[in-house]
């Protein structure tokens, strides 16, 4: 028996689950085998194309009740289309519990969605409801979080449903992040911060997953210097540090790609305590867009040891 994933998108009408099961089934086609069976349980004001349906080899079926989600009405359609993974749109006043499927159908994952704008009104009133929402998901997005000031909160009163999901949050530029400005070992609102030794780590994941926090500020670090691959001259480096991912046996470098607008004199090994300023902007080392830092001062430092590693834990 093959099994046939099933990936379920939850949330709210007008929630986002249109544009983000659009947007997971268009960006993962690519090397993608087999044809994608989309059940649609509530239908919002962005609608599946007939050509997006055929460019990506979907079949989309639309329920207007739970209780045609039956095992034989799955039984049906996978006879019909012999699909090679599932998608439910799934309406958020059905019950999870009651979703009856086949046993070669395997759940590889539950996303639920949900409007950080309106979460307020929903969750004070709709409690019930927001608990079946979120107890079974894997991943919670917080989208259109635009000037939404009480996130850390939205996260906390969402634990006490499900305290195993993973919570991301969708900025405006579609990017996700698990970290808010309040997670961060620094005070993110001044313009001029001095990160200690253990905070370099939370620095480089967050800067590369919320770059924008970092526009028109001044950061300060002790970095090692490395040279940058195809750069023969000091006119651009890598500052960074060795870092431990996950364990003992995973321990690598991690550096930013630094212009050195100060022509400053360094060698690899250097170790340095710098200045930078932060930007996105166009890498001619990897021809795409890529955070890039501008070095603003540099004082070399003695010798540190090969052994000081730290810790993304």
């Amino acid at each position: 028996m093959v099994e046939v994933p099933v990936f379920l998108i939850n949330g709210f009408l007008e929630s986002g689950k249109t544009s983000l099961i659009k947007d997971v089934i268009s960006s993962n086609f690519e090397g993608q085998v087999g044809e994608t069976l989309l059940v649609v349980c509530e239908e919002g004001e962005i609608e599946y194309e007939e050509e997006f349906l055929e460019k990506y080899k979907v079949h989309v079926q639309y329920i207007s009740n739970q209780e045609e989600l039956t095992r034989e009405w799955f039984e049906k359609m996978d006879k019909e289309f012999e699909p090679a993974r599932v998608v439910i749109e799934f309406n958020s006043f059905f019950k999870f519990d009651l979703l009856d499927l086949p046993n070669q159908y395997v759940i590889g994952q539950v996303i639920t969605l949900i409007d950080a704008s309106t979460f307020n009104v929903y969750f004070n009133n709709m409690k019930q409801i927001f608990n079946d929402l979120v107890k079974d998901a894997d991943l919670i997005i917080f989208n259109r979080i635009d000037g939404i000031k009480d996130l850390a909160s939205y996260r906390r009163m969402l634990r006490a449903f499900n305290g195993n999901a993973q919570i991301a949050f969708e900025g405006k530029n579609g990017d996700l992040s698990e970290t808010l400005a309040e997670d961060l070992p620094y005070d993110i609102t001044q313009s001029e911060i001095k990160l200690l030794e253990t905070q370099y780590p939370t620095f480089y994941m967050d800067a590369f997953d919320n770059y924008e926090r970092y526009y028109n500020k001044e950061i300060t670090f002790l970095a090692n210097i490395q040279e940058l691959e195809g750069v023969d001259d000091n006119s651009e480096f890598l500052p960074g540090r060795r870092i431990m991912t996950c364990c003992a046996n995973d321990i690598r470098f991690l550096g930013f790609e630094t212009t050195n607008d100060i022509n400053a004199q360094f060698k690899a090994g250097d170790w340095a305590m710098i200045t930078v300023t932060l930007t996105r902007e166009f890498s001619k080392i990897t021809g795409q867009e890529e955070v890039i830092l501008h070095l603003k001062k540099y004082v070399k430092v003695e010798q540190q040891s090969n052994d000081d590693v730290l810790s993304l834990m």
